[in-house]
C-alpha cells in the first residue's frame, strides 16, 4: 500500500526493516529477522524460551519500538503457538491508546508499527481456537475511534510542522535547510494507517460475538483448497509441479469461498476479497512452512498470483466498458486501480 512511512533499514538486529516488503520475499525475510532479532535473543538468554513467555515480557514495553517490532516478529512466525490468555492479553494491551498522548518526530512511524502489530495479533486470533466475548470485542472495537482521532491529530500536527509547534521565536540556532527537508517528509499523509484502521474495524466486525462462524469458514476453505490443489502429504513438495487448471478449479474454488462469506455486521466491499486472500495465504504458508512441508513456497506464490489476477480481472470488468480504449480518462482510472490493488497487497501481507 502506498504510504509515507519513514521506517527504513536492513535486516540488522538493531533496526526495523522497511515496511514495504514484497509479499513473496516477506516470509523468508521475516524468519531471518526473527532469528536475528536482538531483543528476542536476549529474552531467550534470560530464560524466556516459550512464545508465551516472550510475549508476556514484550507487552510490558509497547512504547519502545524495538520491543514492539520484536512482538510483531514473534506473532508473525506461524511456528510459534500462543495460549488463549496471551492472545487475549496482547490484543487488549495493543488496544490501549494511552501511550499516544504526545507528538514527536517518530510518532507516525510508531503508530503505524503499533497498528501493524495489532493486525498481526488479531490475525492470529482469527486462526486460533479462541472466541472473543461480546464485551471484549466491543472494548477493542471502541478503542479504534480513539486511534483514528490520534491519527487525525498527529497528521494535523505534522502538517503544521513540529518546528512551528515547538520552536521559539528566537530561532537563530535552527537549521532552516534541515527543517525544510523535514516539512517535505512529514506533510505526507500516511495512508497505511488509514488502511490498517479500516482493516482492524472490518476484521472485528467479521468476528461474530461468541460464535464459531469464522472457524467454520476457515475449515471449509482449507478443505476446498485441498480439493482444488489435489493436496496430499508430499505430493506437491517437489519443485516444478504445475497448478491444476481443469475446469478452472482455482477460480471455482475462489468463487465458492467468496460466496460462503457473510457478515453479521457491515464491512467494506473490499473486505470479502481481502479476507479470502488472507485465509488462503494462511493455509498456504502453514502447508509450506510447517513440519509436513506439504507444498513448496513456489507453489504458494503461484496460487496467490492466481487469486490476485482473478481479483484484478473483476476490478477491470467493474470499471471498464466497451469504449475503454477510446477514453484515456477511463483507461487511467483502471490503470490506477490495478496499480493500487497490487501495492496494497504487496505491502500489507506482512
Amino acid at each position: 500500500m502506498e504510504g509515507s512511512s519513514s521506517q527504513s533499514g536492513s535486516s540488522s538486529s538493531n533496526t526495523i526493516p522497511e515496511i514495504h516488503d514484497s509479499v513473496f520475499s516477506y516470509n523468508t525475510a521475516s524468519h531471518e529477522n526473527f532469528f536475528n532479532n536482538s531483543i528476542l535473543l536476549k529474552l531467550e538468554e534470560d530464560g524466556f524460551t516459550t512464545p508465551d513467555g516472550k510475549a508476556k515480557e514484550l507487552i510490558k514495553e509497547l512504547t519502545d519500538v524495538k520491543y514492539l517490532y520484536a512482538l510483531k516478529l514473534l506473532f508473525e512466525n506461524l511456528q510459534n503457538e500462543f495460549s488463549p490468555q496471551i492472545l487475549r492479553d496482547t490484543l487488549f494491551a495493543l488496544a490501549d491508546p494511552t501511550p499516544f498522548d504526545f507528538y514527536a518526530k517518530q510518532s507516525v512511524t510508531r503508530l503505524e508499527l503499533h497498528l501493524r502489530t495489532w493486525v498481526t495479533v488479531l490475525e492470529r486470533i482469527c486462526f486460533s481456537l479462541i472466541i472473543l466475548s461480546k464485551e471484549l470485542r466491543d472494548k477493542v472495537y471502541n478503542s479504534l475511534s480513539k486511534f483514528a482521532e490520534i491519527h487525525r491529530k498527529t497528521t494535523q500536527v505534522f502538517e503544521i510542522g513540529l518546528d512551528k509547534n515547538f520552536r521559539s521565536n528566537f530561532n537563530q540556532f535552527n537549521q532552516q535547510n534541515n527543517n525544510q527537508d523535514d516539512q517535505i517528509i512529514t506533510k505526507k499523509r500516511n495512508y497505511n494507517i488509514d488502511f490498517l484502521l479500516i482493516h482492524l474495524r472490518d476484521t472485528l466486525h467479521s468476528l461474530r460475538d461468541d460464535e464459531t462462524w469464522f472457524q467454520e469458514i476457515i475449515r471449509r476453505t482449507k478443505e476446498l483448497l485441498k480439493v482444488a490443489l489435489n493436496i496430499t502429504p508430499g505430493v506437491l513438495s517437489a519443485a516444478g509441479v504445475a497448478l491444476p487448471n481443469d475446469n478452472c478449479s482455482i477460480l471455482s474454488m475462489l468463487t465458492q469461498i467468496r460466496e460462503s462469506l457473510s457478515f453479521k455486521y457491515p464491512v467494506a466491499p473490499y473486505y470479502i476479497d481481502w479476507r479470502t486472500m488472507l485465509i488462503i495465504q494462511h493455509n498456504l504458508f502453514t502447508w509450506s512452512e510447517g513440519t509436513e512441508m506439504i507444498i513448496s513456497k513456489k507453489f504458494c506464490e503461484l496460487v496467490l498470483m492466481e487469486h490476485l489476477w482473478s481479483f484484478l480481472e473483476r476490478e477491470w470488468i467493474d470499471v471498464t466498458n466497451k469504449s475503454i480504449l477510446d477514453s484515456q480518462t477511463k483507461f487511467d482510472e483502471v490503470s490506477n486501480k490495478v496499480t493500487k490493488a497490487l501495492k496494497n497487497t504487496g505491502s500489507f501481507l506482512n
